[in-house]
């Protein structure tokens, strides 16, 4: 899961990602210090923390445009005022945190965002796609159908279930793309958790019988975001249930 945290105080940013990567390890966290700077990356993330007396481009400014580019993003507020909280309503603002705030209360609102924010990725899973310009052709690529991509000599190798797409590029922007259900195991590749198979200390197994290179300081790395999907995934099947038992 991406996490952006938005405050002009640098101290403020490093205190709530340290705290945020404390409990959630795998989680990657961003900081920025303007609102102008967020909205440059604001669609890749799932949750977003937001100062609301930014300089600039304040935070209940950077929230509308940010709602304005349809990003459903969990939004939850920094601010030292009360009188700011109402208005959070009219940008669909997840929660609000009173500076200064307690571990305890940030930690509360945290697991409810992150539970929300993952009730999200469940809804829109099978439903979100990329498009890659290989030449003269442009395709539009179903994400969940991407079992692992490549790179040699800047060119990337998108290897699907339904074939192999061919561009030049960079892995590290199909990565951004792809979301939290991807991972680098190595420099030359990226793997999409769905179709892992096993895995070593130095290699992983896909389901199709693709042997990827796993470098040595990713290994735990990838443990820990292969087990972070594993309990998304508990968790979807569950809801499901939950679902059909309701029906």
């Amino acid at each position: 899961m991406k996490i952006a945290v938005c405050d002009d105080e640098s101290v403020v940013c490093r205190q709530i990602a340290e705290q945020i990567q404390c409990v959630y390890p795998s989680f990657q966290v961003q900081e920025y210090f303007s609102g102008e700077e967020l909205l440059r990356d604001a669609a890749q993330f799932q949750i977003i923390f937001l100062d609301i007396r930014l300089g600039g481009m304040n935070g209940m400014e950077t929230a509308r445009q940010i709602r304005k580019n349809s990003s459903k993003a969990v939004l939850i507020f920094l601010t030292a005022l009360e009188e700011y909280v109402f208005q959070a309503f009219d940008v669909e603002a997840f929660h609000y945190l009173l500076k200064p705030f307690k571990k305890e209360k940030f930690f509360r609102v945290m697991e409810l965002a992150v539970k929300k924010a993952e009730d999200g990725l469940s809804e829109n899973r099978g439903q979100r796609s990329i498009v890659i310009k290989a030449g003269a052709v442009t395709r539009k690529i179903n994400i969940d159908t991407i079992i692992y991509a490549e790179v040699q000599n800047r060119k990337v190798t998108v290897h699907t279930a339904d074939g192999s797409l061919e561009y030049y590029g960079k892995l590290s922007e199909l990565l951004k793309e792809l979301g939290e259900n991807f991972i680098s195991p190595h420099r030359s590749y990226l793997v999409n958790f769905s179709y892992v198979s096993s895995y070593c200390a130095t290699s992983i197994t896909l389901d199709n019988g693709t042997e990827i290179f796993l470098a040595k300081q990713r290994y735990k790395t990838f443990v820990q975001q292969y087990l972070q999907y594993i309990k998304r995934q508990k968790r979807h099947l569950a809801l499901e249930g939950k679902e059909t038992e309701k029906k």
